[in-house]
């Protein structure tokens, strides 16, 4: 026993010896052309050395290396893959005797790293040895790997002085043409023992901006070996965004981390900008969004809980999911906010088309039919969506809700819209909307029913048309199918009903113009001052095949009723309508009988673009004339004194008043013809009566 302790004594001394006397025996260039060989017999590429290296074994192996660069692969731009000013390395000697591994000083001054991808995809660190080098090796021969914790033991590695200074990193793709650097990187790591903890301390210059990384890992062996371990990360720049992450992370064969995250980015527009993701001038986008979430995320999935969304004004709560795998992404969202405001957001020539004449959205290819081209429905397989919004408004510019609860649910070829509640103009409306493109075409379902909405508000939004008042109560139930607007609207069936009440007209006042009867006149000038109320407004319709025929029009208002039928043929974009106004005896309005009285009624037919609007009035002319006392019978027994000066004036009168109707009964040479005598009103009852029944309905 003693014999080997001596033995064992004189080999450590003759260690000492030679890391004593090496460095003295062996020249540093001689060490230096060796590792030149083995780097370039391993690599194919060249090492060169410039200056005058130093290296030493002890107390601590330490090596010194000035100007050192290795070369690119043939055909790189940059001349060198690696090139660094100096490199300073220096190792405890004893502690790599006893098994570990210490880098007191771990130095590289302006090292710069040029990555490179050539046009066939290849990167420039992908080494070619010499023909006829031996492949490194990845194994000791025992199948396997040696040093990896399961069978050479726990690695132990600690880290004192690890610096870069003033490093640039340079990416160049030669199949994009793209080409970034980060220059300027001064990084700091610590790391006194492998069980942890690791630190590190980072900043660059990207894009002409300083970005700052600090990062702690409490246990970066348990990362190595699979396990959960705690870790705080922050990345900022300046005062264009800030990250922070405080959880835990592991990186085993399914690497993911949990924590709180917190991001935000006070100028969204300068940091799209700032990475080359900008959105165009078209795309309006929030100033400032926030990010308050717990957080879980694996390569396969994201998921945050308990999350604040901000952006802008505007704040959103709730869940988002999102699936990363298979040949569909998903995504599902439960979210809730107060009042959002997302007028700054939508597009300008959206906001500009509604509510007035010329931003009406006209049919594609500039004509007034309808388009035949596909309509793109290849958005909806995207992703597999489920989400659901709630909030207590939501302003668009094109359509304002109060509260609103809506979901959409698109899972294959299959998407479903549920509108729980929608706050529209005072009222409330509820329905579904579905999509199903399993079939050759995509078939198409809507249901809608609404109460208590505002005809005025909602007029004036969409049709810059605010002279009508009323509550509207709203039911449809239609269905379709087609690939193209002319498909969609040859297919459309179904009913639905619709109801106004406690309304009126403004600019008419119907029955001031009927009190007006004694004077032989009936005014029916446009005047903001004068409306005509009315009780109710009700219609029904069924579709079929795009024709739609409604065969009920009332309304019911003191002193008038309206009624109207006819079709609506939506493939060919006509209209066959008729609408009968009548004087009746009553001054009520809901539930009054429509009596006997004097009608007029009008024709609609044509085009949907340009329809012919007259009033059928030869009969009704006739029968006025011959037996004006019948005509208004109904009028008188209910009116009294309204239309005194008809039954005083008998022929002249009614004459008179269907004069101020019609425009008729003006010679060449009466008032308001032309100084020349060549213009003046027509003669004709029916294109007077036109004339002015089309300025009623806003037609020329």
């Amino acid at each position: 026993m003693k014999r080997v302790l001596i033995a064992i004594g004189v080999i450590l001394v003759l260690l000492v010896a030679i890391v004593i006397i090496v460095p003295f025996v062996v020249p540093t260039s001689t060490l230096v052309d060796y590792v030149k060989e083995e780097v370039e017999g391993t690599t194919g590429r060249k090492l060169t050395v410039n200056g005058d290296p130093s290296f030493s074994i002890f107390p601590d192996v330490a090596l010194t290396l000035p100007e050192v660069a290795l070369s690119n692969a043939a055909g790189g731009e940059a001349e060198d893959l690696v090139r660094i000013k100096s490199a300073d390395i220096q190792v405890d000697l004893l502690a790599a005797i006893s098994g570990e591994v210490v880098i007191k000083r771990f130095v590289l001054v302006e090292p710069v790293i040029a990555i490179e991808k050539d046009a066939n995809g290849r990167f420039n660190f992908e080494f070619d040895p010499p023909a006829g080098a031996a492949a490194p090796s990845t194994s000791d021969g025992s199948g396997s790997d040696s040093g990896n914790g399961a069978g050479g033991g726990d690695l132990a590695l600690r880290l004192d002085d690890v610096r870069l200074e003033n490093a640039t990193f340079i990416y160049m793709d030669a199949q994009t043409g793209q080409r970034q650097e980060l220059k300027g990187v001064n990084a700091k790591l610590s790391l006194p023992d492998f069980a942890g903890p690791f630190d590190m301390d980072a900043s660059a210059e990207w894009q002409g901006r300083q970005v700052s990384v600090v990062a702690h890992v409490d246990k970066p062996q348990a990362i190595a070996a699979g396990q959960e371990t705690a870790l705080r990360l922050t990345a900022e720049s300046d005062d264009l965004f800030k990250v922070d992450f405080n959880g835990t992370a592991t990186a085993g064969a399914t690497p993911k981390g949990a924590g709180r995250l917190t991001v935000t980015a006070d100028k969204l527009g300068e940091l799209l900008a700032w990475v080359g993701a900008a959105m165009g001038p078209e795309v309006k986008l929030p100033a400032s969004i926030s990010l308050d979430a717990n957080v879980t995320g694996s390569p396969t999935a994201v998921a945050l809980s308990d999350a604040a969304i901000g952006f802008d004004e505007n704040r959103l709560t709730g869940a988002i999911r999102a699936g990363l795998t298979g040949a569909r992404p998903s995504l599902f969202a439960d979210l809730s906010g107060g009042d959002l405001d997302l007028r700054p957001y939508m597009p300008a020539e959206a906001k500009e088309g509604v509510g007035t004449s010329d931003g009406a959205a006209a049919p594609a290819g500039g004509s007034s039919d309808w388009s035949d081209d596909p309509i793109d429905l290849s958005g909806l397989d995207a992703a597999d969506v489920d989400l659901h919004i709630a909030a207590d408004s939501i302003k668009t510019g094109i359509v304002d809700t109060a509260a609103t609860d809506i979901k959409l649910v698109s899972e294959g070829k299959r998407t479903n819209l549920t509108i729980a509640r929608l706050g529209l103009y005072d009222g409330d409306a509820t329905g579904a909307v579905s999509i199903d493109r399993r079939g050759a075409a995509p078939k198409f379902a809507i249901k809608l029913d609404g109460n208590g909405i505002q005809a005025q508000p909602m007029l004036q939004q969409f049709a810059d048309f605010g002279d009508f008042l009323g509550t509207v109560e709203l039911a449809v139930d239609m269905t379709t199918a087609g690939a193209s607007e002319r498909q969609i609207v040859s297919a459309l069936n179904g009913t639905g009903a619709l109801t106004v009440r406690d309304g009126a007209i403004i600019g008419y006042n119907l029955a001031a113009a009927v009190r007006g009867v004694s004077t032989a006149s009936l005014d029916l000038d446009y005047d903001k001052a004068e409306k005509t109320d009315f009780a109710e407004i009700s219609a029904t319709w069924t579709a079929k095949n795009g024709v739609i025929n409604n065969p009920d029009l009332m309304l019911n208002a003191p002193l008038l009723r309206v009624t109207g039928k006819g079709t609506v043929s939506l493939p060919p974009r006509q209209i066959d309508y008729r609408v009968l106004p009548k004087l009746v005896a009553s001054l009520a309005g809901q539930g009054a009988k429509s009596a006997g009285g004097l009608g007029v009624p009008i024709l609609i037919k044509g085009s949907l673009d340009d329809p012919s609007i007259q009033p059928d009035l030869e009969g009704v002319v006739r029968g006025v004339i011959e037996a004006p006392g019948d005509a208004v019978k109904g009028v008188i027994d209910g009116a009294g004194g309204v239309v005194k000066g008809v039954t005083e004036g008998g022929g002249d009168a009614v004459k008179g008043l269907l004069d101020s109707v019609t425009g008729g009964g003006k010679a060449a040479n009466d008032e308001g013809a032309s100084p020349d005598g060549t213009a003046k009103e027509s003669t004709n009852p029916v294109e007077g009566a036109a004339k002015k029944l089309k300025g009623l309905f806003g037609t020329d």
